[in-house]
């Protein structure tokens, strides 16, 4: 017979704030949030890529502490790029750590070997405490990318290079590409068309992915999942799509004000099934974060009207 762990009960005090902290911070995603009157609530959610899921609730387990789980652990490829990941969603952790004695944790060095024993700590506003842990042998391992660009602009300028097309065509695409078409449609279920357009030396030709949004807080942070498509956004082909590069690839961008009314801008890309996929993806973003960063640093604004 065959059994399986599908759901895990997290007392919380909070359930509206709770399902924030997970879903919007550290990036689980929402599978239901149910109602059945005023006292009964709960909130399913599910790691990425995970077998169970958790559920925060009210009015059906007041037996259960708030901030009382302790041992709950998430197991993850690269513990460095799950690090990565929750301290863009602004959550407090231990910084990487290694347990040599399975009791006690040092910060992680360069160079130490990391799986089974390198380890992301962190817990909810009730107090909740998840391990991150890295098992990279256990499943595909994924290779993920993280870059950060201090732009000379506050974060509601800022902002606007990733949600007006005016300012995403001065940008996308790396060195030489230009991007002649942003339909824009920044929402949390919504879908944007962009373009770039290669260099004539390179063939010349049109370039489209569709950005759908899962997670919109102006001014602070986006997320979504970047496709391939044509011009009429229907999905190009496995076959098109290169080598070890996701169908969809999920994208999160995060904006923080930094002193001078600047703003420290950090991109992540998460799923490419090789190292080589993931490095070329990360030379194309620098190329293009390059441009960004030349617009604001060179005063450039759409011409008025």
């Amino acid at each position: 017979m065959q059994w399986t762990l599908e759901v895990v009960q997290v007392p919380v005090s909070d359930v509206e704030r709770a399902k924030a902290f997970y879903a919007d911070r550290v990036g689980f995603t929402v599978d239901l949030d149910v109602a059945s009157d005023a006292e009964h609530r709960f909130v399913q959610l599910t790691p990425p890529g995970s077998g169970c899921s958790i559920q925060l609730s009210t009015g059906y387990h007041d037996d259960l502490v708030p901030g009382s789980l302790r041992g709950l652990v998430l197991v993850v490829p690269d513990v460095h790029a799950a690090h990565a990941h929750l301290a863009a969603g602004g959550v407090a952790t231990s910084g990487v750590v290694v347990s040599e004695d399975g009791e006690t944790f040092r910060p992680a060095r360069e160079g130490d070997a990391l799986d089974n024993v390198g380890f992301v700590h962190f817990a909810d506003p009730d107090g909740n405490r998840w391990s991150v842990q890295q098992i990279s042998s256990r499943a595909g391992v994924t290779h993920d990318l993280t870059v950060t660009r201090l732009l000379e602009a506050p974060v509601e300028q800022a902002w606007k290079a990733w949600t007006e097309p005016e300012y995403v065509m001065r940008w996308w695409g790396p060195t030489g590409f230009t991007s002649p078409l942003a339909e824009l449609d920044v929402r949390e279920g919504g879908t944007s068309l962009v373009c770039m357009r290669a260099p004539a030396e390179y063939g010349g030709q049109d370039m489209y992915n569709t950005w759908t949004y899962r997670t919109v807080v102006p001014h602070e942070r986006l997320e979504f999942a970047l496709d391939f498509t044509d011009a009429d956004r229907a999905p190009l082909d496995d076959a098109s799509i290169p080598p070890g590069v996701p169908r969809a690839v999920r994208h999160v961008v995060t904006l923080r004000p930094v002193d001078g009314g600047r703003t420290e801008l950090t991109v992540q890309e998460f799923g490419y099934g090789t190292a080589e996929a993931r490095d070329v993806s990360r030379a194309g973003l620098e190329q293009c974060l390059d441009k960004m960063e030349s617009l604001f640093r060179d005063g450039w604004a759409p011409p008025a009207g």
